[in-house]
């Protein structure tokens, strides 16, 4: 065998990485999940108290629960489809999009419909004066976080991955102000839900430069790659 194609088999062997459970993301997914919620969770409450009775509410109003739990549902489907979009050889992005959009869709419709029919009393009571901007400025750890993961897999589509992940990061903080801020629902989809199409586009932009391929072999000085 020649030295160049020895040299050239050493860079080729030189960039494997030992991958564990490849193309699976469940772990992944739920330690990012346990990190973002509990966080979002102490932020929100260390920068100002829940709205009086805002638990209890979701035994009390049926609709209120049903409400939170296609949040919760937002909040699963939207940073695993940005995972899982980070993956080559996983569904196309533009399907992964569709797939998380739904629940998402669904969770903005209750507040659309809620604009005549609330799924909860309307009431300012527990109005934050800049809930738009925690909710931005909350979800930048977590949507810090969720990059870093999936700057570890190999992601072809970075622009698609990072707009999914920051909807995640965005949705859990949204959906925390409904338990910490007032039940308007015309404030809820300009204050609290427009934080999510906030750092989804923020996500767009910088995807490319954040998420930007590895280089698949490290090029030996000696030897020509060709």
């Amino acid at each position: 065998m020649r030295q160049s194609r020895e040299s050239l088999i050493d860079d080729l062997v030189a960039d494997l990485r030992p991958v564990r459970r490849p193309g699976r993301v469940a772990a992944m997914l739920a330690a990012w999940l346990v990190v973002a919620v509990v966080y979002s969770i102490v932020i929100i409450i260390a920068t100002g108290p829940l709205r009086p009775g805002a638990l209890y509410d979701l035994v009390r109003y049926p609709a209120f629960a049903g409400e939170t739990l296609l949040a919760i549902a937002a909040i699963v489907a939207l940073p695993l489809a940005a995972l899982r979009s980070a993956i080559p050889g996983a569904r196309r992005p533009l399907w992964l999009l569709l797939v998380a959009s739904l629940p998402l869709a669904l969770w903005v419709a209750v507040y659309v419909i809620g604009l005549w029919y609330p799924a909860h009393p309307v009431s300012e009571l527990g109005n934050r004066d800049y809930c738009i901007w925690q909710a931005v400025l909350f979800s930048l750890p977590s949507f810090a976080l969720i990059l870093w993961i999936a700057r570890r897999q190999f992601p072809l589509w970075p622009r698609a991955t990072a707009l999914l992940a920051g909807a995640a990061a965005a949705a859990i903080p949204a959906e925390l102000m409904q338990f910490a801020c007032m039940y308007v629902p015309r404030h809820i989809l300009t204050h609290h839900l427009t934080p999510i199409l906030v750092t989804a586009a923020l996500g767009a932009a910088i995807g490319p430069w954040v998420l930007k391929s590895r280089s698949a072999v490290p090029r030996n000085s000696e030897v020509s790659i060709h």
